[in-house]
């Protein structure tokens, strides 16, 4: 029993010996590929092959172009004559050239950029008129004291009219015997304030008097009209010249309201106002 199972061991390790043997002497037979068929790749010989790098991938983009190009204008390249040059230039018209990133700007500094495009400061602080003064010496002061609140100051003069008196006379005689003659008459009738003009544009007149009151210069005339003169009440005029200021105020700024009180309240008056005004005009 035990010669038997020692020898089917025996039998066993001889036929897989023999299989062994069998296995590494076959070969595959050699046969010729047919026209016109691709070859058979294994998936195993696939993986094994390595990836295209950038190179290849725009050669092989280059010779799609090329052919495409070929294809259409055959007389624009050779497919099977074309140099590697060539195809590189015809990829080359068709690809668009890369576009360098640009910076981001920096912030500029707030110096220089005050520097480069200054604000005017006539649109911030605004522009303004004070006035009338009459008395010069007290706006230059005021002009002073508010320099360093304004980034600009000046003050322009304009004459003015102002009716401040009445005179009565009795109109001028052609001469100075005839002034006397009326003289006589007015105080005949008991007339006494009066004197016998000398010089001017009413020469030879006689004046009756200066009146600050209307009514009175008018009542006046009256009377010395019913007596049988010529009277006139003519009002007159003083001519002056009244002052404005004008100032630009600077940004972020205000001129207290003290220092113009202190300089309005010095001249005595209601007429002095400040008013806002175009800084372009």
């Amino acid at each position: 029993m035990r010669s038997l199972f020692i020898f089917v061991v025996l039998l066993n390790l001889a036929y897989i010996t023999w299989q062994v043997s069998q296995s590494a002497s076959d070969s595959y037979v050699k046969v010729q590929p047919l026209n016109g068929v691709p070859p058979i790749v294994l998936l195993s010989e696939v993986q094994k092959k390595e990836q295209p790098g950038p190179a290849d991938q725009v050669t092989a983009l280059a010779k799609q172009e090329a052919a495409d190009v070929a294809a259409d204008d055959p007389s624009v390249i050779d497919q099977a004559s074309a140099e590697p040059v060539v195809i590189a230039a015809v990829v080359a018209e068709k690809t668009p050239a890369t576009v360098p990133e640009v910076e981001s700007p920096k912030e500029v500094p707030d110096a220089i950029a005050r520097e480069l495009a200054p604000e005017k400061q006539s649109q911030n602080g605004g522009c303004y008129t004070l006035g009338p003064f009459r008395d010069l010496d007290t706006l230059r002061s005021l002009t002073r004291e508010i320099k360093s609140y304004v980034v600009a100051a000046d003050f322009r003069g304009r004459e003015e009219k102002e009716q401040t008196l009445f005179w009565v006379y009795i109109k001028p005689e052609n001469n100075i015997d005839k002034a006397m003659e009326t003289a006589e008459r007015l105080k005949a009738n008991n007339v006494k304030d009066f004197y016998v003009i000398r010089e001017g544009e009413k020469v030879n007149g006689i004046s009756l008097g200066r009146f600050r009151n209307k009514d009175r210069a008018f009542r006046l005339q009256k009377k010395v009209s019913k007596l049988g003169f010529d009277v006139l009440a003519e009002p007159i005029f003083k001519i002056y010249t009244v002052y404005w200021l004008d100032y630009e105020l600077a940004d972020g700024v205000r001129i207290p309201e003290a220092v113009f009180d202190k300089y309005i309240q010095s001249i005595n008056t209601d007429e002095v106002r400040r008013l806002s005004r175009d800084c372009n005009a």
